[in-house]
């Protein structure tokens, strides 16, 4: 079936607009099945400013399509004030707190932020590693921009190390205003292939307790299923919940699930089914958290004790993981991928942590982003709304 999202639009309108907005280099394919969520799209330089009708296109793509890839957008020359650029026209960029030396301490007293001292930023520990070959683009140093790869700690006289998968999950959902846009610009993919099997790395499993000891089977292999050369996994939510039968939607879109960060915390009430309010598409918004580890209190769903809540929760995560709404994304370097967090789940695969050669290096950069998006730069953002939902609060440079 097609991604009920398309019902909006058709393909070839959206083709159409895609040149007519950006000339007749741009188009687009499938990133994998044509009736599957992503899209590819060439000819679009985002390295240039957005003119406002180009960023609401760039909007409407990411609605119809979940997951979007921009290749060959630059090396040497890019710089990642370009991503948080277009960041900004998704939402209000995020800052990491790791990008910070004393943001628990903020986060306790109101102390004044200080950035991680030179010795300490992730850019340069990764301009240890592999001095001469790999240098970290410019911009890394933003706040907005966490770090994401395989270099601190690695160098040619290093013991490979190995890490499992993450669990399934969109990123920091467990805030009042949850993420709804995150973006990597990918500077290294890992090009080594073990030559018995083919693949980068051998599957790591995780260790025991990572997820529920009393999950399921085909929930567990599912959870477990994951790409093996440095993919990004994806799981596409508003198939999976257009493919449910009316009668169990409609009860689903009734349903409301308590999210907090603290097993004690009150949290709050939020509905488990997403509606986009351009689209009108529905998706799952991540129902997978009664079973994540032990950092992150499990959700609750309302009216549901918490064990009922984890077999109500599981149910629906082992649908979501089912593999005809699967995606394994293929990071290629000079990429930028961008994905909704409101119609995906994703997770990272196992990884070589730590290497001896740079043809193992994996090394990207993402920003996140919530709130609404923005056509015009610079975003118009209250203070108020800024303190209230940006921790630690920020805001793009305009320069």
């Amino acid at each position: 079936m097609s991604h009920p999202a398309l019902a909006k639009r058709s393909a070839a309108d959206l083709e159409q607009t895609l040149q007519k907005l950006f000339g007749s280099q741009a188009h687009s394919e499938p990133l994998a099945d044509p009736d599957e969520m992503g899209r590819r799209v060439h000819g679009v330089d985002l390295k240039e400013p957005l003119l406002p009708a180009q960023a609401e296109f760039m909007v409407t793509l990411l609605d119809h399509f979940s997951v979007l890839s921009f290749p060959d957008q630059g090396a040497d020359d890019f710089s990642l004030r370009y991503l948080e650029r277009l960041a900004n026209h998704f939402g209000a960029p995020i800052p990491h707190p790791t990008n910070y030396a004393n943001y628990l301490e903020h986060k306790k007293t109101g102390a004044p932020l200080q950035l991680q001292p030179p010795e300490r930023q992730a850019a340069n520990l990764c301009d240890l590693a592999f001095p001469h070959r790999i240098k970290c683009v410019d911009g890394a140093d933003s706040p907005a921009v966490l770090v994401v790869g395989n270099l601190p700690g690695s160098g040619s006289d290093k013991d490979e190390q190995y890490g499992c998968s993450l669990h399934w999950h969109t990123d920091i959902e467990f805030e009042p205003v949850p993420l709804s846009t995150s973006m990597f610009y990918v500077q290294c993919a890992p090009t080594a292939r073990r030559p018995d099997t083919g693949n980068w790395i051998l599957d790591v499993p995780p260790a025991e307790g990572f997820y529920h000891p009393d999950s399921g089977t085909t929930l567990t292999a599912r959870r477990l299923a994951m790409p093996l050369n440095g993919e990004t996994a994806y799981a596409d939510t508003v198939r999976a919940f257009a493919d449910l039968p009316l009668q169990e939607q409609a009860k689903l879109e009734q349903t409301m699930v308590r999210r907090r960060v603290r097993k004690a915390d009150a949290g709050w009430l939020a509905p488990l089914v997403y509606v986009n309010p351009r689209t009108g598409t529905k998706s799952l918004h991540s129902p997978i958290w009664a079973s994540r580890g032990k950092n992150i209190a499990p959700v609750e769903v309302d009216g549901l004790s918490d064990h009922d809540s984890r077999l109500f929760l599981d149910e629906l995560e082992s649908h979501v993981l089912q593999p005809k709404y699967r995606y394994d994304h293929e990071h290629r370097a000079g990429d930028i991928t961008i994905w909704s967090n409101f119609s995906t789940l994703h997770n990272a695969p196992p990884s070589k942590s730590v290497i001896n050669a740079p043809a193992d290096a994996r090394l990207m950069y993402r920003i996140s982003s919530k709130g609404e998006p923005c056509y015009t730069l610079p975003r118009a953002d209250t203070d108020a709304w800024i303190q209230a939902n940006i921790s630690p609060p920020y805001r793009t440079p305009q320069s």
